[in-house]
Formats: structure tokens, C-alpha cells, sequence
């Protein structure tokens, strides 16, 4: 099984919206597995036909299997998370090995994590074998970045692990007819391009209704879905690529 962490440790970069479509992409070609840390549970309300019945908060108390819930499934969010960021530090190694022990009944992994770096985002980290970061580009600094990259160098050295592949910064909820949101990301792109990730997601209206309806913007009607739609599966088609995944 390969994991891979969505993080960013502030709110409204579109981590969810990246995160449920990751779940219904990788869903179409493997045994998916979707782990909400946010206590906040948007993941969660929008994908509770794929409950399994676990919550995530299980996997930091002791190993825990996830039964399969079909298409794909959900160990969902609830309030009991935030009480797991003041649990002991063996947690973070509890959650390790819940996913370890849920290795050979799923193919991909999925962790939406909390807007924070604390004790769930490190677990998070731990487990993962690949991270990517979406960000604003209104909100980008480079001193967050370097954040982010220390927290993910910081944990693995600390446990002893292999770090995990960084994919990229990911230009998230990007206003192409913004004069300046394009000035940002072309200078973005010259300051820091080996870390950008090989694709945008634009700021469109039809993501929120997505949720809403709880369905992937390529079962929507409309422009504005089919453009969404090539945007956000480009995005997912790279992940696979660079987590070199393979189907059967």
C-alpha cells in the first residue's frame, strides 16, 4: 500500500477538496483507503456512504484494521481527534503501525490532515510514503514552506525512517483571470520552481458544489466542470505517476 499525506498547516488551501477527489480517482483503479484527521469532518460528511464504522481516532489508541467498505472507504473524523494532539508521543508510533496493519487489504492511502503541525500531521507524516502541499498563492510565504519542509525532515530523522517523496507545492484555488495571481505564480515558479508540483487546481465555484452533491467534478454538467474535471485528474494522474503506482 502506498500512502499519501495532503497537508498544509493552514485552512482554506482546498486540502478537502484535493483530498475527496484523490478518493474518487484512485477508487476507479484501486482498493482505496481515506483517512480524515480534521476534527472539523468535511471528508467525512461528504463521503459517509463510505463509513467503515472505525473512526480515525481509533488508529492512535492501538493497531487497528479497517474492515473494507466497498467502492472505497472512509475511517471518518470525529471531535475525539483533537484530544489525540495531547495523547503520549508513542501514539504517533501506534498510528504507524495501524497502517502497516492495513497494508495488504488496500493498494492507496489517502490522509487529509488537521491545519496544524502537531501530533496528527507527524503521524500522518511517519506513514506517509509521499506528501503533497497545496497552497494560495495569496498566502504563500517562503519561511511556511520551509516549515513544512523541516517538520518532514524533522520526523523522519527523529524515528529513524526514510522521508517521505515531497511531490510539490501545489498552486491550489488559482484565479487564472487574476493579474496577480499569475504575477505570484510566475514568480513563484522562478523562485522555487524545482518544488512546485507539475499542475494547478483553479478556484472554481463547481468543487463546492461537488461536495454538496457528493460526487467527483467529472460527473457534473457543465463547462466549468469539464474544465475543473482535466484540471484536478491531471493533478492525480502526476501523484501516480511520481508515487509510481501500478494497477493489479
Amino acid at each position: 500500500m502506498k500512502t499519501l499525506v495532503v497537508l498544509n498547516e493552514k485552512g482554506g488551501v482546498g486540502k478537502t477538496t484535493l483530498s475527496l477527489h484523490g478518493a474518487w480517482f484512485f477508487a476507479e483503479r484501486y482498493r482505496t483507503l481515506v483517512l480524515d484527521l480534521d476534527q472539523q469532518a468535511n471528508l467525512s460528511y461528504t463521503l459517509e456512504a463510505n463509513l467503515s464504522g472505525v473512526d480515525a481516532v481509533s488508529l492512535f489508541n492501538e493497531p487497528t484494521k479497517i474492515p473494507r467498505a466497498g467502492h472505497f472507504t472512509v475511517a471518518g473524523a470525529t471531535a475525539e481527534l483533537f484530544d489525540a494532539e495531547r495523547a503520549e508521543q508513542t501514539a504517533i508510533e501506534t498510528f504507524r503501525q495501524s497502517i502497516a496493519a492495513n497494508a495488504d487489504d488496500y493498494d492507496f492511502c489517502i490522509i487529509d490532515t488537521p491545519p496544524l503541525l502537531g501530533l496528527r500531521t507527524f503521524a500522518a507524516l511517519l506513514s506517509a510514503d509521499a506528501v503533497l502541499a497545496p497552497i494560495e498563492l495569496g498566502d504563500y510565504s517562503i519561511t511556511g514552506v520551509q516549515r513544512l519542509l523541516q517538520a518532514i525532515k524533522g520526523v523522519s530523522q527523529h524515528y529513524g525512517r526514510d522521508e517521505p517523496t515531497f511531490l510539490g507545492l501545489l498552486a491550489s484555488k488559482f484565479d487564472r483571470r487574476s493579474p496577480r495571481e499569475r504575477t505570484l505564480f510566475e514568480g513563484l515558479a522562478e523562485e522555487i520552481g524545482g518544488l512546485l508540483f507539475p499542475g494547478v487546481v483553479g478556484k472554481r465555484d463547481v468543487f463546492a458544489r461537488a461536495a454538496s452533491e457528493r460526487i467527483p467534478v467529472w460527473q457534473m454538467k457543465g463547462q466549468s466542470a469539464r474544465d475543473a474535471s482535466e484540471e484536478i485528474r491531471g493533478v492525480f494522474a502526476n501523484v501516480e505517476r511520481m508515487m509510481e503506482l501500478s494497477h493489479g
